[in-house]
């Protein structure tokens, strides 16, 4: 897939995204809680991630540049192992400040997986886009 392709890819994950939320947004018969609002800002910010390595791409096939090579399989594979890592501890201390919150199973359930999978989502960008920035050791694991 070359960077023009990668680019309009993204764009358009982005687009389904925010076209999903405002239709679930509209659709909602309830008014929206503090919840809601944090689900919505997270999922605004992985939409702002995505925007901005759809940029990101376009940038590079303006300048010719492979959108796959070697470097970039590397740091996505080590920032997945260590999204991966972190995410199990998010869920185990989620499971035990599960308790904290006054609300019904049912939605304890929807809510607890709903912020689970905007967190691992938002912790495996934030860790690439460290990691591009700053590199990654070749000599360390």
């Amino acid at each position: 897939m070359n960077a023009k392709n990668l680019a309009i890819t993204k764009f358009s994950v982005a687009a389904i995204i925010l076209g999903l939320m405002a239709f679930w947004i509209i659709k909602t018969t309830k008014p929206l809680n503090e919840h809601a609002y944090g689900i919505i800002g997270a999922m605004l910010l992985i939409v702002g991630f995505i925007i901005y390595l759809g940029i990101q791409a376009l940038k590079d096939a303006k300048s010719g540049l492979n959108p796959v090579d070697e470097l970039s399989k590397t740091i996505t594979e080590k920032a997945a192992a260590i999204a991966f890592r972190i995410s199990i501890f998010m869920w185990l201390f989620g499971l035990f400040a599960l308790d904290m919150f006054l609300v019904d199973s049912v939605n304890k359930a929807k809510f607890v997986i709903a912020i689970g999978m905007v967190s691992m989502t938002l912790i495996f960008l934030i860790t690439r886009w460290y990691l591009s920035r700053v590199g990654i050791d070749e000599n360390k694991d």
